[in-house]
């Protein structure tokens, strides 16, 4: 039997085979004659087309018709349902599916999304709470922060007596990483404005491009004070600076009902989702959260498959599970901490994101985030942190991160180093 976990968030929309093949894609879908774009070259247009392009069906997943009558989709559900062939395909068309779904998901969502996987065919083996899913390693009280295109999703993670729990949940509607998105959008307008009287935002061209660098520029301000750039005009290329605190002040604004949920729950470890990531250079509380891995929740619900699969009683959403002996020993504060990635004869420093590219060449590496790069890693509280993998990138990160472990990435070993006072 072939399987494959698939996490429903629909910033990132990630499927893994049993095999380690993976891909992910934003919840963007664009309506053609010929049939449905989804994903990237979806979101590549969505501010130039927006009558064509639909970012709604996950977080709305439903069967009602849509306003704008369409020839190959008749609400929502249709639209969902061919990004999710297109995953599937793109993973080997695997006979059977373990899905990490988020609280937010109703019980009629979710026997809407049982009879599109029949349809793909395939099995749905369980349903599990994508909180639990990310959490499962955990022996520790964790709040785990989802972030989705439209809403957020907050949970609270408790294990004891051999068993981890979700013991609170909240669901902010309206509190999405787009709406983060067009607060940083409408921030750059009024940019310049000021200095150019140009409203990037009234011509589509501009406004496209602001949106697809959006999330790199956020992700540069989490190691970053400030970001320089420059947006293309009929005037030219006119240059503008992103500060960190201006970005702070603005977003933390929308910021209110997810910290009354944080502040409810002190003291315990706060795990951001890997989509939700920009937060940790957006809002104090989260400065020293960890980030989950890209693919954190479905590698959980793979490897610990035959543990969810006896536990699971028909196909409801799972939100506890009795893990039984221990899932292996903290990491001590006092171990040896690797401080540079190295690659032949090249050190660089994990306190800022290092990428890796592999070409004909070999491997290189980068200093900073690089699009283009295979995988990017950066040293987070005692872990490897993956900020960036491309789809079709097999990867595997050490547990710990100390010197003599490896990095491994498409088919490559880079050691984990000390370098003292450096």
């Amino acid at each position: 039997m072939t399987l494959a976990a698939l996490e429903l968030n629909d910033q990132s929309l990630l499927i893994q085979a049993d095999d380690g093949t993976l891909h992910a894609e934003s919840g963007f879908a664009r309506l053609t004659p010929d049939g449905i774009i989804t994903g990237e070259d979806a979101h590549a247009v969505a501010w130039r087309e927006p009558q064509h392009v639909y970012n709604q069906y996950w977080c709305h997943l439903n069967q009602a018709p849509l306003a704008a009558s369409q020839r190959l989709a008749r609400h929502h559900g249709d639209i969902a349902f061919a990004q999710l062939r297109g995953l599937w395909h793109s993973v080997g068309a695997p006979e059977s599916l373990m899905v990490a779904a988020p609280g937010s998901f109703s019980d009629e969502q979710l026997s809407l999304l049982l009879g599109m996987i029949e349809a793909l065919p395939a099995s749905a083996v369980a349903i599990v709470d994508s909180a639990l899913a990310a959490c499962l390693p955990e022996e520790r009280e964790t709040l785990f922060v989802d972030m989705h295109l439209h809403q957020s999703v907050l949970s609270l993670c408790r294990p004891q007596g051999g068993e981890l729990r979700i013991v609170a949940q909240e669901v902010i509607p309206d509190l999405g990483m787009l709406q983060v998105h067009n607060t940083v959008a409408r921030h750059i307008s009024h940019l310049l404005i000021d200095s150019f009287r140009f409203d990037p935002l009234h011509a589509s061209a501009s406004e496209q491009s602001i949106h697809d660098r959006i999330p790199a520029w956020l992700t540069r301000l989490r190691w970053d004070d400030e970001v320089a750039d420059t947006l293309a005009s009929e005037q030219g290329e006119l240059p503008f600076i992103l500060r960190r605190d201006d970005i702070q002040a603005l977003v933390g604004e929308r910021l209110v009902n997810l910290r009354s949920f944080v502040n409810r729950h002190p003291g315990c470890r706060l795990l951001l989702a890997h989509a939700s990531g920009p937060l940790a250079g957006l809002a104090a509380e989260f400065s020293e959260a960890d980030v989950a891995g890209q693919s954190a929740a479905a590698e959980h619900c793979l490897s610990h498959h035959p543990l969810i699969l006896e536990q699971a009683e028909g196909v409801y959403r799972i939100t506890a599970l009795r893990l039984g002996t221990s899932l292996g020993p903290a990491v001590e504060n006092d171990q040896q901490l690797a401080t540079h990635l190295l690659s032949g004869d090249r050190a660089l420093p994990l306190r800022r994101p290092v990428s890796i590219r592999i070409g004909d060449d070999g491997v290189q590496l980068i200093e900073g985030i690089d699009a283009d790069a295979a995988l990017t890693v950066v040293l987070r509280n005692r872990s490897l942190e993956a900020v960036h993998r491309a789809n079709g990138t097999e990867a595997v990160l050490p547990r710990e991160c100390r010197p003599g472990e490896a990095v491994v990435v498409g088919g490559h070993q880079l050691k984990l180093i000390e370098v003292q006072d450096g």
